[in-house]
């Protein structure tokens, strides 16, 4: 367990510990705060990466979850490639997102359909749009 989800160990570490050292109220409550603590950590997280593929254009994962918590560092950085790349093909792949919720995808839809009107046809496009959610 260690290997593959280190912060489930650490969680029920201080579980035990706050059990052990306290009572099991307080050690349950420590840990009941802790995993909330933690979801909190990885539901507010968002990551994207970009892959210049030359003529091909840009390609832009969105790895995550998408909440509108992290919203505007989403279209900030989409903003920033924007501006930065505006003859060429930007392309979303949205396959990596555990959860998206409707104000990220239609902010992600709706950057898109701007693009797409700014230029040539293909310009702005929503690929693999079928996340978890």
């Amino acid at each position: 367990m260690w290997r593959g989800q280190r912060g489930e160990v650490v969680v029920l570490a201080v579980t035990a510990i706050g059990i052990v050292v306290g009572s099991l109220f307080e050690g349950v409550l420590v840990g009941l705060a802790l995993a909330v603590a933690k979801t909190a950590w990885e539901v507010s997280h968002v990551q994207l990466e970009t892959e210049d593929r030359g003529e091909a254009g840009i390609v832009v994962r969105v790895l995550g979850h998408a909440t509108f918590l992290r919203l505007p560092k989403m279209m900030d950085a989409l903003h920033a490639l924007d501006v930065l790349h505006r003859d060429r093909e930007i392309r979303l792949e949205l396959g990596g997102l555990r959860h998206v919720d409707h104000a990220c995808a239609a902010a992600l839809e709706g950057w898109a359909a701007a693009r797409e009107r700014r230029g040539p046809p293909g310009q702005g496009r929503v690929a693999s749009s079928s996340p978890t959610s």
